[in-house]
């Protein structure tokens, strides 16, 4: 989606977005599934606000659960814990080839993480309150630090006098590596950006690499 100069509010933004419009690929199918399923995990919150009413009412715990989740239905939101088959039917599994030769950023790099503290160290010290910035820093859910961060990286010219095609990084939830791709050509208006789209694929119940995720998070899908 693309992103504004302009936009004050930035928490919804992803994690290395920018203003203009950036694409996310994943190094297999696992961490792309686990990446995109991860807002849909049970958070603690939910879990302790279950337990309290059942406190409060001296009721079951599994009672206030299931009275919240047929509330939810009908209502027509995504049941905590469950993933709708609307989730499947609406999207496709995507292989991308980017056809040029490429520089990426690598966020994987100590050299990558001192340049940062280097040249950005003070400024989000006094903008956010961080600290000496540190892969941990990059994986945080504070979106104006991580896309500010995407931000000047984006605009810096490298080395060899070329941009960066955008950064790679370890997937926070943990297992592969994730790219984010700037897509300079078409916020610049100069055409179609060098990424190609191998094959596209339906998204089916009894993908094997689906359910590892979905197990992994404790997740149930219909």
């Amino acid at each position: 989606m693309p992103r504004t100069t302009g936009s004050p509010d930035r928490s919804s933004w992803s994690r290395f977005d920018t203003p203009g419009s950036t694409v996310y690929l994943a190094g297999d199918r696992r961490t792309a599934y686990a990446e995109t399923l991860a807002v849909a995990r049970v958070a603690n919150d939910f879990r302790n606000a279950i337990a309290f009413a059942a406190r409060q009412f001296d009721v079951p715990v599994e009672e206030v659960s299931k009275m919240v989740q047929d509330d939810w239905t009908r209502n027509g939101n995504m049941v905590p814990g469950w993933l709708p088959a609307s989730w499947r039917d609406g999207r496709l599994m995507y292989r991308l080839h980017v056809t040029e030769p490429r520089r990426w950023i690598d966020l994987t790099a100590a050299e990558s993480i001192a340049a940062l503290n280097r040249h950005l160290g003070e400024q989000l010290a006094d903008t956010f309150g961080t600290g000496v910035i540190t892969l941990a820093t990059l994986a945080v859910e504070d979106r104006e630090a991580t896309t500010h961060i995407a931000q000047w990286l984006r605009e810096q010219v490298l080395d060899d006098g070329n941009y960066a095609a955008g950064v790679r990084a370890h997937s926070k939830n943990g297992g592969g590596i994730c790219w984010a791709y700037w897509m300079r050509r078409k916020d610049n208006a100069l055409g179609t950006d060098p990424v190609t789209v191998l094959d596209e694929t339906e998204i089916h119940r009894n993908d094997p690499d689906l359910n590892y995720v979905l197990a992994m998070y404790g997740l149930d899908c219909r």
